[in-house]
């Protein structure tokens, strides 16, 4: 049954569905604008890519047990607010809870990856020399139908037989900056 007109004639939209272009050149200021608050306001973190082997992947747990993380990190702009460190007990003995939100430009972190960053990647923030997994990623701010930031939600990374025991977060490369 289609929609009418009260005199019943067949009702037709008038204008256009598309009221924001996406190619809109206002759209790309937020973004430049964005970009450059966090680049300023934001601090350095360090993106290391999980590269996943489907060939030593279990099947029940869907995880990689010889994954390997890229050595060469690459630098990316967020912010985010360092929490406490938390103990909480649990049935099991301590409970990691710790858990943060990077906010960092969309289309920023698309120029210097080529893609969303991969869960399972590592994030090392170097305010508290703290390494992270991403868990979750969403897009979290809007302007004109367009995405603008993206959120990376992360937990603390747990060194284990299948990350190096200790390589990893212990290792020599890691980066830091000197102060001016």
């Amino acid at each position: 049954m289609a929609l009418r007109n009260p005199d019943g004639t067949p009702y037709k939209a008038i204008g256009s569905l598309q009221q924001f272009d996406p190619e809109n050149p206002e759209h790309k200021l937020f973004n430049l604008w964005d970009e450059e608050i966090i680049s300023i306001g934001g601090s350095p973190i360090f993106y290391y890519e999980v590269m996943i082997q489907f060939q030593s992947m279990d099947k029940l747990y869907m995880e990689d047990r010889s994954k390997l993380f890229a050595t060469d990190p690459i630098k990316l702009y967020a912010t985010y607010e360092p929490i406490p460190s938390q103990n909480n007990m649990g049935a099991f003995g301590i409970d990691g809870t710790d858990e943060m939100i990077f906010q960092m430009n969309y289309n920023a972190v698309l120029k210097q990856l080529g893609h969303a960053p991969k869960l399972g990647s590592r994030i090392y923030s170097p305010h508290l020399r703290e390494n992270w997994v991403i868990i979750q990623r969403n897009l979290g701010e809007f302007k004109l139908w367009g995405g603008i930031r993206l959120d990376v939600m992360a937990k603390k990374f747990q060194e284990s037989s299948t990350t190096g025991e200790g390589k990893i977060s212990q290792g020599k490369n890691i980066p830091d900056f000197k102060i001016l």
